[in-house]
């Protein structure tokens, strides 16, 4: 717990000390930069598709978020700082803009269907205003969608895997640069935008430290006063999100404050140690049995869950790591049936399939709905994870068994989606199927028990998650060494706390990246670098 909490002080102290580096720079005027495009860039309409063959190995990361353990090796100075800033510069000048409209409308496509907080009209406005030639962008949030979607999305590979990250980082400095100096609505968007960024990039550290700066920033702009406000004068069974975003005034504004805390309660499932504006969460807390979600609403409906829901969950984690159930198991136990009923009251209510046949024919994806059952069963698994006890005695015991029950859940949600869809879902899709797929290897291993067919489609989740998504690669590649271990062959050396069945996945996820950035030469298996890389 303190490890964790370290962890995030310190990315919030590197965040200053870098903010000060980029204010630093900005006074250092930039030498001229040539008209004439550094390298040609192929227009979106003949991007080729990866091929296995196209599959390059990813270096290490270099974000200003780095962690403790990497920041030490990788001292950013000045003139590297403004070299990799004039290159970027370059890098830019050499996009079309039809190419910069192809990123944007990319995330409409692949992100906006799960986290809508932006709309069209705002980025249009934001891409009529781009220069000619293309030597900066003004807008916050246009540059946060252009930073993910360059590092992120296949569209981007023909920019090369350093001109990616060279440009993607350098639109994330400016990114965070310009939204901690001007708190408002866009910054609160670009921050967001940023969180789900570094949580792809495995910089889960830095999404912390970004979630708790947009939870600071709604409370400095007024929105949680508001939100508590309309709260207050509010039937507490009717008390939940609004819908889906609209563009102006006060509606925003409420709409990104239960966003806000929707993404930052998911996330940060699993913590033991709690960073949160404690008025109004426990104002949330203290409606979680009583306030209705809209179960018509598949978007309302996750966002309920997500923002009060998951608040009881989040506070037993807590006052279990801090010992106050150590001598009452019988009352952690009905503390966690109570939570446990909840819970599934929103995925019971829901319809048993994400895809909807529509009249003309056509397939229609309901990303909410998944992402409901994601987070509800894992959300169980990780309630009575902390209860569960390994042995032949205690399988039949309710712990274990709603534990169990949870991961054959989450195997059927994942069975019911095609592999396009995993592979343009939240990163968060990976680290809730991790939570089944750990728990399962910790019981073969304890239990000297066989991997069971199902095991594979958590594995083959993860992997469809990994060809976005970083931080789902690097979990695959945990899971693979403890299989190793499991089935006998050879010792894999993962860290003790891996198979610490007490333990969330969130608090041995340092630990983890630690071991794979160490240990993954010699797993290494280039499917799992994903193609966008």
């Amino acid at each position: 717990m303190w490890h964790s909490r370290k962890s995030a002080v310190f990315e919030l102290e590197t965040l200053e000390q870098e903010m000060q580096l980029l204010k630093d720079q900005q006074r250092i005027p930039l030498p001229a930069i040539s008209q004439t495009p550094v390298a040609p860039v192929a227009t979106p309409t003949v991007i080729p598709a990866p091929t296995p063959q196209q599959v390059i190995p990813s270096p290490a990361q270099n974000s200003i978020f780095d962690t403790p353990r990497s920041s030490s090796s990788h001292q950013a100075t000045p003139r590297r700082i403004q070299t990799e800033s004039d290159a970027a510069v370059a890098d830019l000048m050499t996009l079309p803009h039809a190419y910069i409209y192809t990123l944007a409308d990319l995330w409409f496509k692949e992100s906006q269907p799960w986290v809508p907080i932006l709309t069209r009209n705002q980025i249009q406005n934001a891409l009529g205003s781009l220069p000619s030639p293309l030597t900066h962008i003004d807008d916050v949030v246009l540059k946060a969608v252009l930073a993910l979607q360059i590092k992120h999305s296949s569209q981007a590979i023909c920019l090369g895997y350093h001109g990616r990250l060279r440009l993607s980082e350098h639109l994330r400095s400016q990114v965070i640069n310009e939204a901690f100096s001007k708190p408002s609505l866009s910054s609160l968007q670009a921050l967001l935008v940023m969180a789900i960024f570094d949580y792809g990039a495995d910089n889960i550290p830095s999404t912390f430290s970004l979630l708790s700066v947009c939870r600071r920033m709604c409370e400095n702009i007024g929105l949680f006063r508001k939100l508590l406000n309309q709260m207050e004068i509010e039937n507490p069974a009717k008390i939940g999100p609004p819908a889906i975003i609209s563009n102006f005034g006060d509606e925003l504004a409420i709409h990104l404050t239960w966003a806000t805390l929707a993404l930052d309660a998911a996330t940060t499932l699993g913590i033991t140690w709690r960073d949160v504006s404690a008025a109004l969460v426990d104002h949330l807390s203290s409606v979680a049995y009583v306030s209705s979600p809209d179960l018509k609403d598949s978007y309302r409906s996750h966002v309920h869950l997500a923002a009060i829901g998951l608040q009881p969950l989040h506070t037993f984690v807590h006052e279990h790591a801090r010992g106050r159930y150590d001598h009452s198991p019988a009352n952690a136990l009905e503390v966690c049936d109570e939570i446990y009923h909840n819970l599934m009251s929103y995925v019971r209510s829901q319809p048993s399939s994400s895809y909807t046949l529509l009249a003309d024919g056509l397939v229609d994806f309901d990303p909410y709905l998944m992402q409901t059952s994601l987070v509800a069963h894992a959300g169980v698994i990780i309630l009575y994870q902390r209860l569960v006890e390994f042995d032949e005695s205690s399988l039949q015991k309710v712990p274990v068994q709603r534990c169990l029950q949870g991961c054959e859940d989450l195997v059927l949600t994942i069975q019911s989606i095609s592999d396009a869809d995993c592979e343009l879902s939240t990163p968060v899709m990976a680290s809730m199927l991790f939570v089944a797929a750990r728990f399962k290897l910790i019981m073969y291993r304890r239990l000297h028990r066989p991997r069971e067919p199902m095991f594979d489609s958590l594995m083959h989740g993860i992997n469809m998650n990994g060809r976005r998504w970083e931080v789902a690669r690097r979990l695959d590649i945990v899971l693979r060494a403890a299989i190793v271990e499991v089935d006998g062959h050879s010792s894999s050396a993962l860290p003790e706390d891996f198979w610490n069945v007490k333990k969330s996945h969130l608090d041995i996820s340092e630990e983890l990246k630690g071991w794979v950035d160490g240990y993954k030469h010699s797993l290494y298996v280039g499917a799992l670098n994903g193609p966008y890389a």
